[in-house]
């Protein structure tokens, strides 16, 4: 049997901290009436689970959902540019916002990387 651990405490608790927050974000979004939330919130509770239960497959959800939210950022970041430069208006707080997400995003995939690993364990 196989399970998922980390080598690094604080980044496993950061990345819960940063689902559960994410969670919230979109639980709050779903109340508004936001129904594309509740597959986002789907998503970061699968995450979750699998992470608390250190599932074998926690490194490659990780890892997808890393890339899906460095796709997703970086895309939403390229379009806002390109909406600056054709003429609308900088708003900084967006910018900064899509950037940090951006960031958020790669350090997760870079840390999964470096931190977690599949151990095989005896029952």
């Amino acid at each position: 049997m196989e399970k998922t651990i980390f080598k690094n405490k604080i980044f496993e608790y950061s990345l819960i901290g940063y689902l559960i927050l994410l969670s919230s974000w979109n639980l709050y979004a779903l109340g508004t009436g936001n129904l594309f939330a509740i597959i986002t919130c789907g998503i970061q509770g699968l995450l979750l689970i699998l992470i608390l239960t250190e599932n074998k497959y926690a490194k490659n959800g990780i890892k997808i959902g890393a890339i899906i939210l460095i796709f997703g950022h970086g895309l939403s970041l390229i379009g806002k540019s390109i909406k600056i430069f054709l003429g609308d208006e900088i708003v900084t707080s967006e910018l900064l916002q899509k950037t940090m997400f951006l960031t958020i995003a790669i350090l997760i995939y870079v840390f999964n990387e470096k931190y977690t690993e599949l151990v095989k364990t005896e029952k």
